[in-house]
């Protein structure tokens, strides 16, 4: 199929031969023979990238893999793609180790375009790190093994998202990124349960990047939002509800473009009326559809300045706990403190607010970040209440 005239096709058949060469390395023998055809031909970058690819595998078994690459390497400045130069770069590097006399002067000619090469970060890293290994290296056998890493897929490796039912595939993938990927089971399988931390999932890092959250909150997203306020008003509507008592010639305000005056602020509520339920109780499930119920734009973030670090994560829960304020659950990572926390404020409201806290470890100055939502009745000034709280839970450390 690589020698078919229709370039998608021989492209992804290419791409399928690298994948088949990394899970069954035994068949180089029956891949190698059309290669130095197929790559004449090959018109797709990501099939032309695949073949290079295999080429680099193949070169001890096809005699004229360095005058293929060698032509490419020669008309380098006419390749647009960074996927084929960084696999041209790679293989030759190969075929080197194999076939050092044939190469060694193509070689030294890619290395010089490739760390002068500025369109592609990750290309004229690669080519530095291989001139300085191939410069400064003792022992070639020392950038034989860094440059010829074996790129088989093991025989036993049968990770597959069809083998696992959607429920595990569910929880599977809340730990993307760690073992439970390798090992095909959720970290409760495999690390002991005192050493177990609890993931909750955390709103898109960092809502201080909305464009509707401020540094102590987020306000209507419609306030600032110009097209909705002209939708919103009439040019009767601003004839009437502009009429302003005289002023002082020059101090005069003109709406001139209808936008309607600034919305008069709610009255903020005193703190000392803001008060906590003692007995409040949330399961993990009500914790995380309490969370996902509210939107990220109406989460609020606050920085509370820490005058120290706490030693750990209980001596936080056990100040936070005389003032009513729960912990859903906490772990202490190599680089922060984290905590889930929750607290049910009294009726008639009876709003409650859900924290996700972060205490970064070894940092100056310390500070606590704190995302909050609010689930029910209240904004800003609810939130601001409830932080005068926490900090005079924690003011030991604030």
């Amino acid at each position: 199929m690589v020698d078919l005239d229709i370039a998608h096709v021989s492209s992804e058949a290419a791409s399928a031969l690298s994948a088949i060469l990394r899970k069954h390395p035994g068949l180089k023998e029956l891949i190698a023979p059309p290669l130095p055809r197929a790559l004449k031909y090959m018109s797709e970058s990501s099939g032309k990238a695949s073949i290079i690819y295999l080429l680099g595998e193949c070169g001890d078994i096809v005699p004229e893999a360095p005058y293929c690459l060698e032509k490419l390497i020669d008309s380098y400045d006419k390749i647009p793609s960074s996927f084929v130069k960084i696999a041209l770069l790679t293989s030759t590097m190969k075929l080197f180790f194999q076939r050092p006399p044939e190469v060694q002067k193509m070689l030294g000619r890619l290395l010089k375009k490739a760390t002068e090469d500025v369109s592609c970060q990750d290309l004229h890293d690669r080519a530095l790190l291989y001139y300085r290994l191939l410069r400064t290296a003792t022992d070639p056998m020392i950038v034989q093994n860094v440059i010829k890493t074996k790129t088989a897929i093991p025989g036993n490796c049968n990770f597959s998202e069809e083998n696992f039912d959607d429920d595990i595939r569910d929880e599977l993938m809340k730990e993307f990124n760690t073992l439970s990927i390798i090992y095909g089971t959720t970290s409760e399988n495999f690390i002991a349960e005192e050493n177990l931390v609890k993931f909750v999932k955390m709103p898109a890092e960092h809502p201080l990047d909305g464009p509707s959250v401020a540094i102590h909150g987020s306000e209507d997203a419609a306030v600032h939002d110009v097209t909705y306020q002209v939708e919103q008003t009439s040019i009767a509507d601003s004839a009437v509800s502009h009429i302003a008592p005289t002023e002082p010639h020059g101090t005069v305000e003109v709406d001139l473009l209808g936008f309607g005056t600034e919305p008069t602020p709610a009255p903020v509520v005193a703190p000392n009326s803001f008060r906590l339920i003692p007995n409040v109780s949330l399961t993990g499930d009500e914790y995380q559809t309490k969370w996902g119920a509210v939107q990220d734009a109406d989460s609020h973030v606050i920085i509370v300045p820490l005058s120290s670090q706490p030693g750990s994560t209980d001596d936080v829960e056990r100040l936070l706990e005389q003032a009513f304020i729960k912990t859903m659950a906490s772990g202490e990572l190599p680089t922060e403190f984290k905590f889930f926390l929750y607290a049910q404020e009294v009726p008639p409201t009876e709003s409650i607010l859900l924290v996700q806290a972060s205490i970064a470890k070894n940092t100056s100055p310390c500070e606590m970040l704190l995302t909050i939502k609010v689930s029910g009745p209240g904004g800003l000034e609810k939130v601001e209440a409830f932080v005068n709280i926490l900090k005079g839970a924690l003011s030991p450390y604030v």
